[in-house]
């Protein structure tokens, strides 16, 4: 047993050594995206108030400029209220720039509950590739990114939830 105790102990250690050297799985840019739509959902209380312009003021305030596109090296955030008002603006060509779209949809008959994601469907231009889109709706918001070949990947849909009274 006596022999036994000083192998048994390095073993441990070295398990312990490995141990602290293992990272975190780093998040996806969607993964990223999705923490910031869930503190700007939560500042504005919005599941109760549906202020959409509170939340897109609030994802413009916090963001930080680290969700960054592989391919394009952007790092910018927009956020739209509705694709109209996307294309009214004309920096949208210049979208190597951005690593992040979010358009807000605010009506209130568009639920992600309802909503066929496969069927959703975001035109880009060439270099948009890398990015991550996010489509925030009442009750919750869809998010994916486009890899180099146009394909979504990392879908994320994620329902908001209420806070309790009790947490408030």
């Amino acid at each position: 047993m006596s022999k036994l105790k000083p192998v048994f102990t390095a073993f441990v250690c070295l398990l312990l050594l490995a141990a602290c050297g293992e990272k975190e799985p780093e998040k996806s840019n969607a993964e990223a995206f999705l923490q910031y739509a869930i503190q700007a959902a939560d500042a504005t209380n919005f599941l109760e108030t549906g202020n959409y312009a509170g939340v897109m003021l609030n994802l413009k305030r916090e963001y930080k400029e680290d969700i960054i596109n592989p391919y394009t090296k952007g790092n910018s955030l927009a956020v739209y209220n509705r694709t109209r008002a996307m294309f009214k603006n004309r920096e949208t060509s210049l979208t190597q720039y951005f690593s992040v779209d979010c358009l807000v949809i605010d009506d209130y008959m568009t639920t992600l509950k309802d909503l066929d994601t496969s069927e959703v469907v975001y035109c880009l231009n060439a270099e948009s590739k890398g990015m991550v889109l996010a489509f925030f709706l009442m009750d919750g918001i869809y998010i994916y990114e486009v890899d180099e070949n146009g394909e979504k990947i990392n879908e994320i849909k994620h329902f908001f939830e209420k806070k309790s009274k009790e947490s408030n």
